[in-house]
């Protein structure tokens, strides 16, 4: 049964104790099309300038109180999911989604709908939830927003100003236009969605984001769903408990008690839970309630690399600051494995490098990626003693990018060292240990030198290549697919079909 379907279900059960709720928003999109932007707008702060790149690195959560002219909206909350729009955290904007009410798909109005655009909109899809779609940047000279709606008609998404049922507002966030239009076009979506909640209820909701504090231990970032979130109480993941000792909203302040749609960051656990978990709090936890309600749900955090059998594979260790960092790294490295060159992932953790880390890479031996964490000028000795590779990013492109260069290299290299075969077509000749034969080349550059000669795929002897020869020129090497004559030295009587290997 999954968080959905069981809200349904208590709405239904518990009519008398429900209350309306603020309504959780994904911000969706592509990469620079102004989502967080638009957050600045929404909060009037400068996220922006405090990340690198300018990027949005990791999911946050912010809550607002509206100051609407209308005495309708005005004071009601919105909680904000920021959700990266890089391909790369494809996974954590499709929790993102899953976490949220309704979604707010950023398209900016000179740059049109984008692959990511369109990977958005199917986790919206997925998640089954009501989005509005935002028309940014209609500030700029070049700004064409009808393009933008044929490009989404062209995708069957259908705006209600184009007799679609989806809604649309046209906005700058640069400019701060049409921001107050867009909450209450989201508030009244959510009165449309009849969101509501039981604060009697066993406080429930989901882990966002979790980090290694090196004062205060294990810090969770979480999404309240039902119930009131008390200091003191015990909360429960399927990797993780503790006791509840820190209580913090969105700002950073000390606060008692929290309640649904509420994102607080908490301190407590015994060891970090994992980015996208359901919890459980309260004084007393029902253990099998979670059970029941994580039947049905995948561990997200629990995917395997998939390593090729042959080839060469790389170990790696991954340190970052955060965890959802750490499963977007993990997520571009399933996906970066070239023909003969594999990466797996031997280790990854929240926090600075260790010795204990220098020690695995060691050991392995493996390349330690880091990820905006440090490393403590301790280790720097056995770093250079131990010839140990570490490579820093604050930019997970830059660490994608490194990682690509760095596979083409090696599986050129690869490339290089594979054994060449030749497989022989006829024997014209042999006096001595000399013989005259042709063959066809299947793999690789047959070149002058030693060789292995095998028959059914035995080897049945050893020789040297001493001569080569392609329409009746002398030759250095032969290539994949080339037909040769060869001048082989050895004891073994070759018969065709025979294959000779470069040793």
């Amino acid at each position: 049964m999954n968080y959905r379907n069981y809200r349904i279900m208590e709405k239904i059960e518990n009519k008398e104790n429900l209350i309306v709720r603020p309504p959780i928003v994904a911000v969706m999109g592509h990469i620079d099309h102004g989502k967080t932007k638009l957050l600045d707008a929404i909060r009037k702060s400068n996220v922006v300038e405090g990340e690198s790149g300018g990027i949005t690195q990791h999911i946050g959560a912010y809550e607002i109180i509206m100051d609407s002219e209308s005495d309708e909206y005005r004071g009601r909350k919105i909680t904000f999911l920021d959700t990266p729009g890089h391909e790369a955290f494809s996974k954590i904007r499709e929790r993102g989604a899953q976490v949220a009410d309704i979604a707010v798909l950023v398209v900016a109005a000179d740059d049109g709908v984008k692959p990511q655009t369109i990977e958005a909109i199917k986790s919206i899809e997925d998640a089954k939830i009501p989005y509005i779609v935002a028309i940014n940047k209609i500030d700029k000279p070049e700004a064409n927003p009808n393009q933008v709606r044929t490009q989404l008609a062209e995708n069957n998404i259908f705006l209600e100003d184009w007799g679609g049922k989806i809604p649309v507002v046209e906005i700058s966030a640069k400019e701060n236009t049409n921001i107050q239009h867009l909450l209450e076009m989201i508030l009244l979506v959510a009165d449309l969605e009849e969101l509501k909640s039981n604060p009697s209820l066993e406080t429930k909701g989901i882990v966002i984001e979790s980090k290694m504090d090196k004062n205060r231990g294990p810090i969770a970032t979480i999404i309240i769903k039902e119930g009131v979130l008390k200091i003191g109480d015990n909360i429960l993941t399927s990797t993780a408990e503790g006791k509840l000792k820190i209580l913090e909203n969105f700002k950073g302040e000390k606060i008692k008690e929290a309640t649904f749609s509420s994102p607080v960051s908490v301190g407590g656990f015994k060891k970090m839970p994992q980015v996208g978990e359901l919890f459980l709090a309260g004084e007393k936890i029902d253990r099998e309630l979670l059970k029941k309600e994580l039947a049905d749900k995948k561990d997200i955090s629990s995917d395997m690399l998939d390593l090729d059998k042959d080839g060469k594979i790389i170990n790696l260790i991954i340190k970052a600051d955060v965890s959802g960092s750490l499963e977007a790294i993990e997520n571009i490295i399933k996906k970066l494995k070239l023909e003969r060159v594999s990466l797996r992932i031997i280790n990854s953790s929240i926090g600075d490098i260790s010795n204990s880390d220098i020690q695995m890479a060691k050991d392995s031996p493996a390349w330690i990626f880091g990820f905006k964490i440090n490393i403590p000028k301790s280790l720097n000795p056995q770093i250079q003693e131990k010839n140990i590779h570490i490579h820093i990013f604050d930019i997970i492109y830059d660490l994608e990018k490194f990682l690509k260069e760095k596979l083409e290299i090696i599986s050129q290299k690869e490339e290089e060292m594979i054994k060449a075969e030749l497989r022989v077509l006829k024997t014209f000749s042999k006096q001595g240990k000399k013989q005259l034969i042709g063959g066809v080349v299947e793999e690789g550059k047959i070149k002058k030198g030693l060789v292995i000669i095998q028959r059914e795929e035995k080897e049945i002897g050893r020789g040297r290549i001493m001569g080569l020869q392609c329409h009746k020129k002398d030759i250095a090497e032969a290539e994949k697919g080339m037909e040769c004559g060869i001048l082989l030295e050895t004891a073994v009587d070759i018969s065709p079909d025979d294959h000779l290997i470069n040793s």
